[in-house]
């Protein structure tokens, strides 16, 4: 498992960095990509309520709250973390592609930035509505930290890949795996074809 790429977008309030955010989430999931995502904000907040069962667990002491319902399971960790502690956490807990972080101030993680404001630094492109052009950037940075998703061998001999046939031929064969009966999830495939 090799570590995500991990981009931030920022900009002030009501500029649409969740409305990129969810334009890249989807274009990239569509593309294969497994993604998280963060939210930060420099404001001192909790989603937890106060008083539900959840935050008098944590009043009463507990250092980590999990909520787990049918639907979903929510990790409460009620202390402050930095960029790098919650990627850590995030591989930890599942293998993906991307880490997208909305308002991202970490100087070391490269960002987009949203609307005007002071440019930050590792700030690799601006967002005007150009999501073809900032999807290009950041597929060409994920190439740099993934792994390939697809190895290829042809009598023991590796076959190289670049970025368009590996993902039509990884599309290709999710799409034909996801219609037969019983398969969920593709995670991992393996193929032997022998003659």
């Amino acid at each position: 498992m090799s570590p995500p790429a991990v981009f931030g977008i920022y900009g002030e309030s009501d500029s649409g960095k969740t409305t990129l955010a969810v334009q890249l989430i989807r274009e990239l999931v569509r593309d294969g990509y497994r993604i998280a995502t963060v939210k930060q904000t420099n404001k001192s907040i909790s989603i937890d309520t106060k008083n539900k069962d959840t935050w008098r667990h944590q009043h009463a002491g507990a250092s980590l709250v999990v909520f787990s319902s049918r639907s979903e399971t929510d990790f409460l960790l009620h202390e402050q973390m930095d960029s790098a502690g919650i990627i850590r956490r995030i591989t930890e807990l599942k293998d993906v592609d991307v880490v997208i972080i909305e308002g991202a101030d970490d100087p070391a993680i490269l960002k987009i930035q949203v609307g005007a404001g002071r440019r930050r630094s590792n700030t690799i492109a601006k967002y005007d509505g150009n999501i073809p052009e900032i999807l290009t950037r950041i597929k060409k940075e994920i190439q740099k930290t993934v792994a390939p998703h697809l190895r290829i061998t042809v009598n023991g001999k590796a076959i190289p890949l670049t970025e368009f046939p590996e993902q039509f031929i990884t599309n290709t064969i999710r799409a034909m795996l996801g219609s037969l009966k019983g398969v969920q999830d593709i995670r991992d495939v393996r193929i032997e074809l022998k003659q």
